[in-house]
């Protein structure tokens, strides 16, 4: 199965400076230790920095309760941003501690059809 590919428009923080949409691929879905199930995503050439530390992995869940982890995944919706620390490197499936990740933003995800910004 190819991976799945997403455009993640960036609301907050509002003086992200990156490019905005960034370019993700769909790793798969991790579960939090809240019970809530997590879509890791890895950045596309669309990497950036925050405090001189390598962003390339980012971990989303959606911002309303009433939209599930598949409308992350499959089509369009208001996610909750989480950064992955630098040192750590999430796998899906695998557990993660809130060590590992810090709140970052908010933004809407969506597919990218055929490689273009829609």
């Amino acid at each position: 199965m190819a991976a799945r590919t997403h455009l993640l428009e960036i609301f907050e923080p509002e003086d992200f400076s990156g490019h905005n949409p960034l370019h993700v691929e769909g790793e798969g879905l991790i579960r939090g230790g809240n019970g809530a199930f997590y879509y890791l995503l890895h950045l596309n050439g669309d990497g950036f920095e925050i405090e001189g530390e390598a962003v390339s992995q980012l971990l989303i869940l959606p911002r309303y309760n009433e939209d599930p982890i598949k409308a992350a995944q499959e089509s369009s919706c208001t996610v909750i941003i989480e950064r992955v620390l630098p040192g750590c490197e999430l796998q899906p499936g695998q557990p993660f501690s809130y060590n590992d990740i810090c709140h970052w933003g908010v933004g809407r995800i969506r597919p990218n059809g055929n490689g273009e910004e829609s």
